[in-house]
Parts: C-alpha cells; structure tokens; sequence
C-alpha cells in the first residue's frame, strides 16, 4: 500500500517533469505554431512523467495497492451521468467539426492526438487517484484524503500557465479541474479499479481539444459541471456518514 509520504513525493515529481518540460518547450525554445507541434514536442515529456510513476508503482505499492484492484460493477452507476454529458458533448463537436478541418490533422495528427490525451490521463489518474489518494488514505480521513486528491489535481493545472495560457483562463481551468478530481475521488474509491476513469478522462481530454478548435465546448462543460456537482455532494455525504459511523 502507498504511504502519504510515497503520494505528496510522487505528485511533487510528476508536476515537476511535466513544468520543466513545457518550460523548456514553450520558453527556452521557440513556442510551437501549431496544436499538432506541440503535442509532438510534449510527447517525450509526459513519457517520461508516465514512466517515472509506473516506476514509483512497480518498486514500491504495485498496481492494485493504487487503485488497480476489483472492479465494483456498482459502483459505475454512478459514472453514467458523466458519460451522458460527454456523449451530448461528442455530438455537438461531432457536428461542429469540418471535413476540412480534420483533414488539415492527418493521419499522423489524429494518431498523436489520440496517444497523448491517453497519457496524460493515464498518468494524472495514476497519480492523483491512486498513488496520491490511495497513500493519504492510510494516513487521514477518507474525506480529507478525497479532498487533498481533488485540491492536488486543481492546482497541477497551473503548469498551463507555463505553456503562455492566460491567467484567467488557467484559474477557471484550476477550478474546473478541482470539481472534477472533486467528483473522480469518491468515483475511484466505489468503482475500485482506476481504468474507467482513465478511459473516461481520456475521451474527456479529447472532447476538450476538439471542442477548442470547434468552439462548442464551454456550454456543455458548465452542464457537466452542475452535475457533477449534485452527484458529488451526494457521494462524498454517504461517505462522511459511513465515517462516523465506523
């Protein structure tokens, strides 16, 4: 099982690849000119940050210890409002998004579009609710343990800023990103196993690129967002009393 020690230090790490490598691809090298470039330019970063974590796994707690155990069947009722919100989202870009725009992509494009919103959801759902929550798990309340996992992948967004995003556009990112690890936390602990999160993250952060170049993402963002909001309350009361009544 990991420590909380083990998860802060793995979290610390894994921000710390991911900032140094945007630094060094947005500031200490001229900037990308295009989306495609620059996920090209990051792909060795967030290899290397997704390594690194799988490394920290295999030496040290294994991958059910961080979440990769039996998966509650149950427990994904409680995603299906989430993958609702992303099917209405995938149809309004669906339609949004031209031939001609997809085609300016090309095969290569569409390819590492699809690798990279894998590995940063695989990494982050690795890191922050699994080593991260799993570890505070054994040291602090299941409620502070959700609350830290959640606050820990909010502000890891700030690194956005590194790659010349606006401040005010990184701040509601940072708030964005706290409701969902808000919601992903409790999540992860009733379904046991971290996969139909990371699947759910990765389609998330691919509905997120394509809503961006389609301009149709924000309205159906702020419904997610209500919610999730409404089933997050809900999962994080029926655990408080669970608490208290262990």
């Amino acid at each position: 099982m990991p420590s909380l020690r083990l998860g802060i230090m793995t979290a610390v790490v894994y921000t710390a690849i991911i900032a140094v490598g945007t630094a060094y691809v947005f500031i200490l090298r001229p900037a990308p000119i295009t989306l495609e470039i620059a996920l090209l330019s990051l792909l060795p970063v967030q290899l290397c940050a997704v390594f690194t974590c799988g490394a920290v796994v295999v030496r040290f707690a294994g991958w059910r210890a961080v979440g990769f155990g039996r998966l509650q069947w149950s427990g994904l009722l409680w995603f299906l409002p989430s993958w609702v919100v992303l099917g209405v989202m995938g149809a309004g870009i669906a339609q949004a998004l031209t031939v001609q725009t997809m085609a300016g992509w090309g095969a290569f494009g569409i390819m590492l579009l699809t690798i990279m919103t894998f590995l940063i959801a695989f990494g982050e759902e690795i890191v922050f609710r699994g080593i991260l929550l799993r570890g505070a798990m054994t040291r602090l309340a299941v409620p502070v343990a959700m609350f830290l996992s959640a606050l820990s992948f909010g502000l890891f967004h700030w690194v956005n800023r590194i790659a010349g995003q606006g401040a005010s556009e990184t701040s509601l990112q940072v708030l964005f990103a706290f409701l969902v690890g808000f919601f992903l936390a409790p999540i992860a602990i009733r379904v046991g196993n971290l996969w139909p999160l990371v699947i759910w993250h990765w389609f998330w952060n691919i509905a997120v690129i394509l809503g961006q170049i389609a301009v149709v993402l924000h309205p159906y963002a702020l419904t997610g967002m209500a919610i999730q909001a409404v089933i997050s309350i809900w999962l994080w009361t029926g655990m408080i009393r669970k608490g208290r009544a262990d």
